[in-house]
């Protein structure tokens, strides 16, 4: 079973604690110990240069090298050392206090040795020093030493301290770390609590904010971020499922009721079952169209809609889509003027006639009878510029950008010429090309879409 957070989370704490206390307390017990022992050290050196002076002096007085080591010893008196002057066969002129070691060879005149750390007879470390000296014929040792008994004890309680109290240290301060650790997770463990609380019935809850710090809050607000985005993303399909459903209702009902009249008498007239089957016909072709909009955005919702690029004449395209749609101007006797020039652009040009078809099916259902469609195409930098221009009613202001939503209709009485897609979709096109569709300008006089493609290309 893996380890909760708060418990790896103490694991590591401890784990790094206790390495940091151990190296911590290896270098305060090192450091104890050179200081101890360079203390030692400066008393002997100290000890051993007076020790020579004053025996140098009392030779000078009486010429005997055993009485002027027993005057040193009288004028030298030390509890913590020992001071032993040794003639040149390594003899001892005093004696023993105690049974002080002595370096396996003595050495050369003028030479000092240590002071170093030997065992003694006992066992127990001594620290010694030996300066070899002549006064005339005469050569002599000076020995200063110390044992380093009470010196170890001291150390030893010093380890034995730490022995117990680290320990001690340490659990304390794993315990601290838990319930810190605790505390430090208590906002995670309601965020998670929170959002487990959080289905599709309750999109629009929040977490909640804790006050515990610059991450954790990030942390909620970015949660928070995603569940607006995830609200929003839903709203938006459960509107547009109803819109759809709405939608797709109206043909389905209008087909079925013509049906039902058709077939609620055995006997009909030719001209009556031609008349139903029209109604069908018109009603299956806008609930083609309007499934196959909806497919197209259904697609784009989920980045599956594959685009093949290629080069596409731009002016021949337009030109193509304002063929299509002259017989439908005509019915309404409204006019279509071009100006176009010629432009190449990288794009699918199946979407991009989608998205100029949208254009001008939106121009043609709102100019009114005997008015003017003007169609230009021109470049704009390094972008191709198509602007469509209608002499319709205009679009109030603040429904400018509302006309590109879905299922949108400003007119309810043109509810049978659309279902309110082709501006999504013509929108879609144009920023999946890494381009922009807009209203330039829009008044009584009439609207002017303009979608602006980058690369267009000028031959």
């Amino acid at each position: 079973m893996p380890l909760s957070l708060r418990a790896r989370l103490t694991a590591w704490y401890s784990v790094l604690l206790v390495l940091t206390v151990a190296l911590f307390s290896t270098a305060v017990l090192w450091l104890h110990w050179r200081l101890l022992l360079n203390e030692v050290d400066e008393s002997i050196v100290s000890t051993t240069q007076t020790a020579d002076n004053v025996l140098r002096e009392e030779y000078a007085e009486v010429h005997d090298l055993r009485q002027a080591a027993f005057g040193m010893a009288v004028m030298i008196h030390s509890s913590e050392l020992v001071v032993r002057v040794l003639d040149e066969t390594g003899a001892s002129l005093l004696p023993p206090k105690e049974a002080m070691p002595l370096p396996p060879a003595l050495p050369a005149p003028g030479v000092a040795i240590g002071p170093h750390t030997f065992n003694g007879s006992n066992g127990g470390p001594w620290r010694v020093a030996i300066r070899a000296r002549d006064i005339g014929n005469v050569r002599y040792y000076v020995v200063v030493g110390a044992p380093l008994d009470e010196m170890v004890d001291e150390w030893r309680r010093l380890l034995k301290a730490s022995l117990i109290g680290i320990p001690l240290a340490l659990a304390f301060a794993v315990a601290g770390g838990w319930l810190l650790g605790l505390a430090g997770l208590r906002p995670l463990t309601t965020m998670a609590a929170e959002a487990q609380t959080i289905t599709e019935k309750t999109v629009a809850n929040r977490l909640t904010v804790p006050p515990a710090g610059e991450e954790l809050e990030q942390l909620a607000l970015a949660f928070n971020r995603v569940l607006e985005r995830l609200g929003s993303a839903l709203s938006t399909q459960r509107q547009f499922m109803a819109d759809a459903s709405h939608e797709l209702r109206t043909p389905v009902s209008i087909m079925r009721t013509a049906a039902d009249v058709t077939l609620s008498q055995r006997e009909r007239e030719d001209a009556e079952y031609r008349e139903a089957l029209v109604v069908v016909s018109q009603q299956s072709s806008r609930l083609a169209r309007l499934v196959d909009d909806m497919l197209v955005l259904a697609r784009a919702d989920a980045g599956g809609y594959p685009i093949m690029v290629t080069e596409v004449d731009l002016s021949a395209l337009v030109a193509l889509s304002v063929r299509e749609l002259r017989s439908r101007a005509a019915e309404k006797n409204i006019t279509m003027r071009t100006s176009l020039n010629a432009l190449f652009v990288n794009g699918d040009e199946t979407l991009l006639r989608r998205m100029v078809g949208n254009l001008l099916g939106n121009a043609l259902t709102y100019t009114p009878r005997g008015g003017e469609i003007k169609i230009t195409l021109t470049s704009e930098g390094t972008n191709a510029l198509l602007r469509v221009a209608d002499t319709g009613p205009g679009i109030p202001p603040d429904d400018r950008e509302r006309v590109f939503e879905r299922f949108v209709r400003l007119d309810p009485s043109r509810a049978g010429e659309g279902a309110g897609l082709g501006l999504a979709i013509a929108r879609w096109v144009a920023e999946v090309h890494a381009g922009h569709l807009w209203i330039l300008s829009s008044g009584p006089t009439g609207t002017v879409f303009a979608a602006r493609l980058p690369g267009g290309l000028l031959v």
